[in-house]
């Protein structure tokens, strides 16, 4: 059942040049995983066309996309127009989308050592793997998010990534790594725009 509905929104979401890329991935990770994650195949409350959610997960018409490969390919392929408006493209082909939430995931947060220097690596779920920089924000609704890509994007911790800063956090409210200290800091934003300096609450 899962399956046939699997290859329709493959069909619908992308067209044939898109699906002939479409490779092997590991298995979706989504960044806060619900206990209904399973069996929500559809939403009807989000809009017609590509949406991202901020489980991590993508839809396409309400269809929730099941095709790991799809999926993997639809992370690995997001970017912004010219006009910074999300789409997600292979080259050849553009999709818009609309994301609920931060647009990115950070997976993983891993401490690296390089020449002696030691540092934070996050690894996206675009499949690059990028220093940490700059402040971590935690919005309203507690959760965390830092800005990726050359300032392009924000992204949002998922949960085992979020862990895994907690004890490097210090009563001063600072994660710190060897040279390096990031702010946890708390701000609104609208996170699926680029990134601007945002709006911090007390």
């Amino acid at each position: 059942m899962r399956s046939g509905r699997s290859e329709t929104v493959a069909s619908r979401a992308v067209d044939v040049r898109m699906r002939l890329v479409i490779e092997a991935s590991l298995p979706h990770d989504a960044p806060m995983r619900d206990p209904r994650d399973d069996i929500e195949d559809r939403r009807d409350d989000v809009p017609q066309g590509l949406y991202f959610s901020r489980r991590g997960n993508w839809f396409h018409d309400g269809d929730r996309v099941f095709h790991v490969g799809l999926s993997s390919l639809l992370n690995r392929s997001v970017t912004r127009d010219k006009d910074d408006n999300l789409i997600v493209t292979t080259g050849m082909d553009v999709l818009p989308f609309i994301a609920e939430d931060a647009p990115l995931v950070v997976r993983s947060v891993e401490q690296v050592v390089v020449d002696g220097a030691h540092s934070l690596q996050l690894k996206l779920s675009t499949g690059v793997t990028e220093p940490l920089v700059g402040a971590i924000t935690r919005g309203e609704d507690e959760r965390l998010r830092v800005v990726v890509d050359s300032g392009r994007f924000w992204a949002l911790l998922a949960r085992s990534a979020a862990q895994t800063l907690e004890p490097l956090l210090n009563d001063k409210g600072v994660v710190a790594v060897g040279e390096h200290r990031h702010p946890m800091v708390t701000a609104t934003h609208e996170w699926a725009k680029k990134p601007t300096p945002p709006t911090t609450t007390t």
